[in-house]
This record gives C-alpha cells, structure tokens and sequence, in this order.
C-alpha cells in the first residue's frame, strides 16, 4: 500500500477524526511524519488532544476541507452520502478504510494484535504496559482512552507495536498479527455478521491469518472460542483463564476495593515453561480483570519478560477510562461510569459490584442500539434483574432507526414481573440528582451504565448534586 511506503508528501484526511479508534492511527502516522488532517462533527476529548499536537481539525463535514488531499481515510460509521466521501470518489482522491491503514501499520511492525467480543481494550492497555515497562517501547493503538496515557494511542520507538483489532464490522479479517490474543467470543454485532455462526467464521479467518512462526492465545473459559481454536490447525496455540486445564491459570483469588489478587499456575508447552508466580496484585478489580491480565502474562512470557517486571507494570496500571470509573464518592455512595453495554459485560461489571459487597445496587441503564437491545432483549432482562433497583432510559440509536417493538416502558413493565416495583422508567435526565438522594443510602453502589449519551450525565451529577445537598 503505497500510503505507508514513507512517502511524506502524502496528505491524509480522516473523516471522523475523533473516533476512538480513528484518532490514535491518526495520531500515530502524525508522530511519523505523515501530514494529517481530519474532521468531526463534534469537538471532543481526541479533537481536542490531537489539535494541541498540531493536527488541523474542522468541524463538520465539507468537500471544502479536502484542499490538496491526496488521500481519504474513512471508518465503518461513515455513511455513503458523506459529502467528504462523495468528494473524493468523484475527483479520484484514493479511499482507504481504517482497517486498511491498520493493516499496513501492522505490515511493517512486529505486531500483537488483541481482539474479541469484549475486553479487547483492557487488555491491550495491559499488554502495553507490560511491554513498556520491559523496555520493549511499542506503539499501541487502543479503543478507549487509557489513564495511564491520557490517550487512544501511545507512541514508540521501537518497531514492536500492540494494536486493538476491531471485531465490529468484519474487518478484523485483514490483519496478518505475528500475536493473536483472542478475549471471548458472544453474540455481539448482528447488524453487521447477521448470524452467530458467521461471527465465529470471522474468528477462525482471523486465527488463520497468523503467520506459521506466530502464536493463537485464547481465553479457555470461553467455550466457544475453545471450540473454534481446536479446529484451528494452526501448531502454536496458548491458553489461558480460571478453567483448571488452561496453559496459564488464575488460583488463589481475592478481590477487595484495594484490587484483584492472585497466583498464576503456567504448564510446560512447546512455548512455555513450567512456572508458578504468587502474589500478583492488579490495580483494576474483577475476575474478567484478571483474565485479561493473563492475557498479558501469557505475551510476556512468550517475549521472556521476567516476572518481576510483569508485576511492577502491573501495579502500575491506572485502567482504562470508563471501566467501572468512581466518579465520586457522595456521602458514602460510590457513583460509577461503566461502558458495559453487552449483557455479558453487564454480568461482570454486577458480579464485580457485588464483590465489593454494598448495601444496594441501583442501575441507571441506557440500551445502546435498537438491534442490538432487541437482538439480546432476553439476556439483557436476565443479567439486570441481578441489580435492586433499575432505572431504564431511552434507547440510544447510534444512527439506527427506530424499532417500534422496543421501548424503555415495555422492558421496565416486564422487568416488573421479577419484582414488583423494582424497574422504572428514567424519563428526564434532570431528575438524576433527586433519584441518587431520594433511592440511594451510605454503602450503595449507583452504577451508570451504556455506551452512548450516559457517561457525560454520570460526570455531570458532582456538581447537580452539590447545588441540591
């Protein structure tokens, strides 16, 4: 791909610059030397960030914003009629995929590539970390905004680098890893794969594009991403997770407000050898934590990262932003932001929050995708009746159409059914304030979670509260 044969004359505008996972690649060939420009429609935390470095940013789209580009970056949210796409097509002006630039990046590095249904972002921030504090210098690439970093991307010198490989629209599929970490596999993004099997298709394809000197590390606790790696044929394959027939398994667990703690049993394979590593301690809580830091365990010693390196980089590790973030503790009751938007990350974010053993779990949940909340609407009910109190709010579209079968009143009536009054509908934001004073006692846990508007009402609520105390 002639975009990263180091051809700086190369002027490259992304379309949706401050996407999470479009912001760090753009960050990234910045730090190359590339010229780079890009557009949003809104000003955010990765415009802002990457404006300060000197890249130019517009906001809004416009064909005007393409003086002298010579070359188009676009994500899978970027939609056919954009008038920047459209521009482009019509004066020949070369369009590339994110996922394009990303498998050339990886060409030219020796990569380690994470990716799965959920977890992907932890887990590449942990094997980042790990390889950085053993010197290795990577430049990673990241979904989310890493604490440590204040960044979706975290730039080196060295040619390792560690990449988040994106499962959501398929394109997983064009990376060539020499290290493939696969997380879990779930009924995730059926708007795009339409079936579970052809989802799973897409893993195998991903696993098998690792070249035949690379290596398959796969969570055992997840049975169908078991099953799909023993029919890989592929020689080099590692496991890891609580499952007691895992290469590299978690014993000894105890996980308090102080962190995750445990032992790490590794057996003799033809990559590994024999170990036992105790008293590991991890900033970020829960057992999905945990085995997202075997994940990293696994790659380290793969590397012949010494243990204790391991755990210093460990207890360094600050976490990922909106991974059951305390936003404030008011009056004894913890306020945390949570991503979690899967019924399989909501069951670990409650079993985490349980953990921690409070009086009372109030939930204020917004369903994030009309196909994705009638789609999963039954497993969704069965992880949130889990909680004490929910409070449901409207559906957050991301860009879908509305499902008139679906609504926030319908799931609060049927979750009602569980338990009488235990379910209501959250009808304005403004009363958010009044909710956490009038439901929620010292030793509650008042957990905010989605993946759309949410986040910025849960860091707006210290202050609201403040005014009303």
């Amino acid at each position: 791909m002639k975009i990263l044969e180091k051809n700086i004359k190369n002027k490259i505008h992304f379309v949706g610059i401050g996407g999470i996972g479009m912001s760090g690649i753009a960050e990234v060939l910045f730090s190359q030397g590339y010229k780079i420009q890009g557009s949003d429609l809104t000003n955010n935390a990765n415009t802002k960030r990457l404006k300060k470095k000197g890249i130019k940013i517009f906001k809004g789209h416009s064909s005007k914003n393409l003086k002298d580009i010579n070359i188009l970056v676009i994500s899978s949210a970027i939609k056919k009629n954009n008038s920047e796409l459209k521009f482009a097509k019509k004066n020949k002006i070369p369009v590339y995929k994110r996922s394009d630039i990303l498998a050339a990046l990886i060409k030219y590095n020796e990569a380690i590539a994470v990716s799965g249904s959920h977890g992907k972002t932890t887990t590449t921030s942990l094997i980042s970390s790990v390889l950085e504090n053993a010197k290795f210098d990577p430049t990673t690439i990241i979904g989310g905004i890493v604490n440590q970093y204040k960044s979706t991307a975290r730039i080196g010198k060295s040619n390792w680098m560690v990449v988040e490989a994106d499962e959501s629209d398929g394109s997983l599929v064009d990376l060539f890893p020499k290290i493939a970490v696969l997380t879990n596999i779930n009924k995730e993004h059926m708007d795009f794969y339409k079936s579970y099997s052809n989802l799973k298709k897409y893993f195998f394809y991903f696993i098998n594009n690792i070249p035949f000197d690379g290596v398959a590390i796969y969570c055992n606790d997840n049975f169908d991403l078991k099953k799909i790696l023993l029919k890989s044929k592929k020689k080099n394959k590692i496991s890891y997770g609580l499952d007691k027939d895992s290469d590299v398994r978690a014993t000894d667990i105890l996980i308090n407000e102080n962190g995750s703690f445990f032992n790490i049993s590794i057996k003799k394979t033809n990559l590994l050898k024999k170990e036992k590593i105790n008293n590991i301690q991890l900033n970020v809580l829960g057992k999905h934590n945990i085995q997202n830091s075997l994940a990293a365990v696994t790659v380290a010693k793969i590397l012949n990262i010494s243990t204790p390196k391991i755990k210093n980089a460990f207890k360094k590790f600050k976490g990922v932003k909106r991974r059951f973030t305390l936003v404030s503790n008011f009056k004894g009751i913890k306020i945390i932001d949570d991503y979690a938007h899967h019924p399989e990350e909501i069951k670990a974010t409650l079993e985490l929050a349980r953990n921690l053993k409070p009086n009372k779990i109030i939930v204020i949940f917004e369903p994030h995708r009309y196909s994705r909340f009638k789609n999963l609407y039954y497993d969704f009910k069965k992880v949130l009746k889990n909680c004490d109190l929910l409070y449901v709010a409207n559906v957050y579209s991301a860009g879908e159409k509305k499902i008139k079968s679906i609504s926030k009143d319908k799931f609060v009536d049927e979750m009602n059914k569980f338990k009488k009054n235990f379910a209501k509908s959250l009808n304005n934001i403004n009363y958010l304030p009044k909710i956490i004073l009038n439901e929620a006692n010292k030793g509650d846990i008042v957990i905010f979670i989605g993946a759309g508007d949410i986040s910025k009402w849960v860091n707006d609520l210290p202050n609201k509260l403040k005014k009303i105390k």
